[in-house]
């Protein structure tokens, strides 16, 4: 069990931000929501190998809502008030809470529910009536779907936190103490019995050959002792020049275009080459399968002018095409592929293409599409916020299903928490505050001209920027053409500028999404090909990520799944 199951770290990496944000719906605190959750992915880790081969799923639910109403009940026992952080459920039980995250969030039966909290129906289902009557200011929920999204949206500021490596070790370092016991059992017996023999033999004050000086047992060299000698020493990380700008403004310059594939690795647990010549696995040939329909990312191959079918990457390199979807390009100047950085809904299980006048939204544990119908035939993206569906135009942006809280459209914008655009010819950043009468903010230099998307792990944010000619005001790299500026958990702004001293595409640097550590990934498309690379916005430094084989029938797009936080 020394090294860690990929299969139990790519369904962990894909539940656990949902699972952190139930357990803070019920509990509401972070802390002790994080410290449920990989109690019962330890607990699991320790099973893994010995469960069915059916979805874990019921195992860590039972384990993660259960104790989450345990520890709420006891924290209301102290005498402690809920979480002022979730307005949206005081004056509900700890009890109403669970039953809400579960029928509404996870959408599971009453008898899913009842199972999964060890209660009887009938308790179930008058908790569920006591909460829904008290959610929003005493006001019932219309809908689940408009329950789910209250609950998602009170949750969206929740984390992701990376507990598949945690909760091996923990594992691991379990089995170890209990061997290291064993052992010191075995060590105490041996020196007693070494103690009997030499108390009947009398005192000895010769060197006895052959035994450990450190234990004094016979065969026994060394145990417990630090070993010193031929440990392999550990490299110093590897160091970014940060340079300051006029403004104040810190940033670092990206790696020359070409010399990706001599930068270090840096694991994420996608594969290290994402190759499309590669054999692919059909889904017009397999059966559903559980935790295989877990991918890290997504990508489109052309099928003909026009025509694109969406492929899924697992992180081993695996392929998978959905040649049962067959997709339009988008009807946008110049022609784009149907596919977005938002693409995978929030639990993964889902992705969404935008399509001319509807969105095509895959299942793809079940390999099941069905298209969700928008009134405009020039949709420019489809994604999701949260565990809903939104999707826009210039017309406007749409959010089905969710009227009539959500009216369709709304005043043109894309889903995530920020996002900058250009506004009667300013640049602006909208924040998506809650006031509908906000006004979106003028912006400055560096960010005029803003390229792509905006991506967030609900603590960072990211976002590309292009420079016109005379905009570069004294960046110390050659020619710079584009910036990434991205904003740190603590608030500072550090900027990545990408020199030219190589041509690199016009949309070389494309922000995908973040790491559960905190890494910003981005597409560099350079003349070496095209590289998912990863920036760390603390230290500056750059690290290849995964090597994209695109061509003309692989365009370099492509959406982040399973281990990733794109927001």
């Amino acid at each position: 069990m020394r090294g860690m199951d990929a299969d139990f770290a790519g369904y962990v990496r894909a539940r656990q931000l949902q699972l952190l944000r139930g357990a803070w719906l019920v509990t509401g605190d972070h802390a002790r929501a994080e410290a449920v959750v990989l109690r019962a992915l330890t607990d699991l880790a320790r099973r893994w190998r010995h469960l069915p081969q059916a979805s874990p799923d019921a195992f860590v639910r039972a384990r993660v809502h259960r104790d989450s109403m345990l520890v709420a009940e006891d924290v209301a026992r102290a005498g402690r008030a809920p979480s002022p952080d979730i307005p949206l459920l005081v004056g509900l039980s700890a009890r109403e809470r669970a039953v809400l995250v579960l029928r509404c969030v996870e959408g599971r039966s009453v008898d899913e529910t009842a199972e999964a909290l060890e209660l009887t129906i009938p308790r179930v289902s008058e908790a569920e009536r006591a909460a829904r009557r008290r959610l929003v200011r005493g006001t019932p929920a219309q809908s689940d779907t408009e329950a789910r999204a209250l609950l998602e949206e009170a949750s969206a500021g929740v984390r992701e936190v990376e507990l598949a490596d945690r909760a091996w070790q923990q594992v691991l370092l379990a089995r170890s103490t209990v061997r290291h016991r064993v052992v010191s059992a075995a060590v105490a017996a041996a020196l007693g019995a070494v103690g009997i023999w030499a108390a009947g033999r009398g005192p000895a004050t010769t060197e006895v050959p052959g035994v450990s000086a450190f234990t004094g047992v016979p065969g026994l060299t060394g145990i417990g002792a630090p070993a010193t000698a031929g440990l392999t020493p550990v490299p110093q990380a590897a160091e970014a020049v940060w340079h300051t700008t006029t403004d104040g403004l810190k940033y670092v310059v990206a790696p020359t275009a070409g010399t990706e594939a001599s930068q270090p690795w840096l694991d994420t647990g996608i594969a290290r080459l994402i190759d499309p010549s590669r054999p692919h696995q059909l889904a017009s040939n397999h059966q559903p399968s559980g935790l295989d329909a877990l991918g890290d990312a997504v990508y489109l191959e052309g099928r003909g002018p026009g025509r694109w079918v969406p492929v899924v990457v697992w992180g081993d390199g695996q392929l998978f095409t959905l040649d049962t979807v067959s997709l339009t390009g988008l009807r946008t100047d110049p022609p784009q592929p149907p596919l977005d950085v938002w693409a995978f809904s929030a639990d993964k299980t889902s992705v969404a293409f935008p399509q001319p006048g509807g969105v095509v939204v895959v299942d793809v544990g079940t390999r099941s599409a069905h298209e969700v119908a928008i009134p405009s035939p020039d949709l420019e993206w489809a994604g999701w916020l949260g565990g809903y569906l939104r999707a826009g135009s210039a017309e406007g942006t749409w959010s089905p299903g969710l009227s009539p809280r959500w009216p369709a459209p709304d005043p043109p914008r894309r889903p995530g928490a920020r996002e900058f655009r250009i506004e009667k010819g300013q640049a602006v950043l909208d924040e998506h505050s809650p006031d509908a009468s906000a006004r979106a903010i003028p912006v400055g230099w560096p960010r005029l001209h803003p390229v792509g998307e905006t991506v967030s792990d609900a603590v960072q944010y990211a976002s590309a920027f292009a420079l016109e000619p005379g905009e570069a005001r004294g960046l110390q790299a050659v020619s710079p053409r584009t910036v990434i500026v991205a904003t740190t958990r603590l608030g500072y702004e550090r900027m990545l500028v990408f020199g030219e001293d190589q041509p690199r595409d016009a949309s070389c640097c494309t922000v995908l999404g973040w790491t559960v550590r905190g890494e910003l990934l981005y597409l560099s498309v350079a003349p070496s090909g095209t590289w998912i690379m990863g920036w760390d916005v603390e230290t500056g430094i750059v690290h290849r990520v995964t090597h994209f084989l695109t061509s003309a029938s692989v365009p370099p797009v492509i959406a982040l799944g399973a281990r990733f936080t794109v927001g």
